[in-house]
């Protein structure tokens, strides 16, 4: 693999936990399959984690004013006892300028993917760019607090931020080449692994999921690999004919896009596109394939760990693909036809980012031709009609990212800047 880390993550937590595991005559596999068991609001103590993390790193507090100070990302000496967790609510968010001028041209924000991810009071984004740069720095954020934290630079072009716990992932260019950078508890590293380049990064509890291209061509075989913190390098869990792309993670399973019925495939602006969504165990570590007819992509699997949503464009679909589509939403352990309608969306133009999926909650954003965009949320059981949240109607619309208490997306009014609102879930 092309591109090299920037560091080396501690593994003693991880092996004393699987010495503990030999010793009670437990099986210990080589990629993890236990869940992450956590209540609904364990992410709380992650601001406290946070904060010791910003600490470690040498950073100071927020400015006099009350704005956040920018970071270092340095080393230091870690305090005795870490801070108390901070609270935040959902107007925390507000304001944050965000740089995703790219995600409706696809280079470096990718299609699909919002320049930003949320999770607990965490809040990764790309900063808007400054002068003579092509894109803009990922930081962090602690919405509690407002401190921030310098995770990449804009040299780098960061993009497709995404956050679990104290785990953050993003792609990243490195010597040109397409990398996919993991950081946890105050370091950062590249992920290595048996392909050429890596991106499409999903992060849960321990574990990320990300696609893995075979060759330099972007075009080319891809598969899907599973990265274990602490490990040596991803462990390939998806292969077969043409790609396998778009995973996503949960703390039991992975789904993803198997394109190896499409004609040529691959993903690509092709009415001809054929996929289906496959699912894998991660403690049986069996994949089963979700058969429908027509072309199936991105799966979520954010709304429990039964439960599996994704776009479906049967049997026919226009192009670009995303300008309109259907949001399905079913059982995993269930046949595939009989999976949901939860949403037919229109986009009518870029940018186009997915819908999110997350705890008792389906949202997305819609673009009708012939009106304003709006941000809809439904109950991800289907048991009430959508909804659109209100006061956003004025805004170009991009997509929302959401914890389990606030949705966030970024809003430009005309002519001016891209900023995130937050919004109580």
């Amino acid at each position: 693999m092309k591109g090299s880390g920037s560091g080396a993550l501690n593994t003693s937590r991880l092996e004393e936990e699987r010495r503990q595991g030999r010793a009670a005559g437990e099986t210990v596999f080589p990629i993890s399959p236990r869940p992450c068991h956590r209540a609904p609001r364990a992410r709380r103590g992650w601001g406290g984690r946070f904060a010791l993390a910003l600490l470690v790193a040498g950073c100071s507090p927020a400015a006099v004013d009350g704005s956040p100070a920018p970071l270092p990302d340095g080393g230091g000496g870690a305090p005795a006892e870490p801070p108390s967790p901070a609270a935040c609510d959902a107007s925390a968010a507000d304001g944050v300028a965000v740089f995703a001028s790219s995600v409706d041209t696809g280079a470096p924000q990718a299609p699909g993917a919002p320049p930003y991810a949320i999770d607990g009071c965490l809040l990764a984004y790309v900063a808007p760019r400054e002068a003579g740069d092509v894109s803009g720095a990922l930081r962090l954020r602690d919405l509690g607090t407002g401190e921030e934290l310098l995770l990449a630079p804009a040299a780098e072009t960061p993009r497709r931020p995404a956050l679990a716990g104290d785990v953050v992932v993003w792609e990243a260019t490195d010597s040109g080449a397409r990398v996919v950078r993991v950081r946890r508890g105050g370091e950062t590293q590249t992920i290595r692994g048996p392909f050429d380049h890596a991106g499409e990064p999903r992060v849960a509890g321990d574990a990320v999921v990300l696609t893995g291209w075979l060759t330099a061509d972007e075009s080319g075989d891809t598969d899907v690999f599973l990265y274990e913190i602490g490990q040596a390098e991803a462990v390939q869990i998806a292969s077969g004919p043409g790609q396998q792309r778009f995973p996503d993670i949960s703390a039991t399973h992975v789904a993803f896009a198997d394109f190896s019925e499409d004609p040529d495939g691959r993903f690509d602006e092709d009415e001809r596109d054929l996929a289906d969504i496959v699912v894998y165990d991660r403690r049986t570590r069996r994949a089963v394939p979700r058969f429908r007819e027509g072309k199936q992509s991105f799966p979520m699997l954010g709304a429990g760990e039964r439960v599996v949503a994704y776009l479906e464009w049967a049997p026919f679909h226009p192009e670009p693909k995303y300008e309109q589509f259907d949001l399905r939403i079913g059982d995993i352990t269930a046949p595939a036809d009989g999976d949901a309608l939860a949403a037919s969306i229109e986009q009518s133009g870029r940018p186009y980012v997915l819908p999110e999926v997350r705890g008792e909650l389906i949202e997305w954003v819609e673009r009708p031709a012939d009106g304003n965009a709006s941000l809809r949320r439904r109950p991800a059981d289907l048991s009430a009609p959508a909804v659109e949240v209100p006061g956003l109607s004025a805004f170009e619309l991009f997509g929302p990212s959401a914890s389990a208490t606030i949705t966030v997306v970024a809003a430009r009014s005309p002519g001016g800047e891209l900023e995130l609102h937050g919004i109580a879930r």
